[in-house]
């Protein structure tokens, strides 16, 4: 990201057993990890959540250099430690094809995992049981 792009703005709630996470702003894949993953993931280890949704409709991804496998490395390293029972990403479609490969590598790797276009669908999915 340069000087000149402002940070990325995230704001998250609970709903039941699920974190409710909302993004906006321009990022990368590297910011994304910093700023998203990493603290979303050590607020659900110390709560009671099992269930994980993060729209990313409002995110500006650069058109730089991506790096999936570690943002799908980082979750698998908190998944393990968190109560992370299902994962609802929700997407635009001009990055679909990037998330799709998240969700197959994590998928691949035991993470329940789903990707959405709308908020609605994804939360009532992830407090769902199973």
């Amino acid at each position: 990201m340069t000087e000149n792009q402002t940070t990325l703005a995230i704001t998250a709630h609970q709903d039941e057993d699920s974190l409710i996470v909302t993004c906006a702003g321009p990022s990368d894949c590297r910011n994304c990890i910093d700023t998203l993953y990493r603290p979303t993931l050590n607020k659900m280890e110390d709560s009671e959540c099992t269930g994980l949704v993060i729209d990313k409709r409002q995110i500006f991804c650069s058109r730089g250099e991506k790096s999936i496998n570690l943002v799908a490395e980082t979750i698998l390293h908190y998944s393990h430690r968190a109560l992370l029972r299902k994962l609802a990403i929700v997407t635009t479609i001009e990055y679909k094809k990037d998330e799709q490969l998240l969700l197959e590598t994590l998928y691949q790797k035991g993470v329940n995992i789903r990707l959405f276009t709308e908020l609605e669908p994804a939360i009532y999915w992830a407090k769902a049981y199973p």
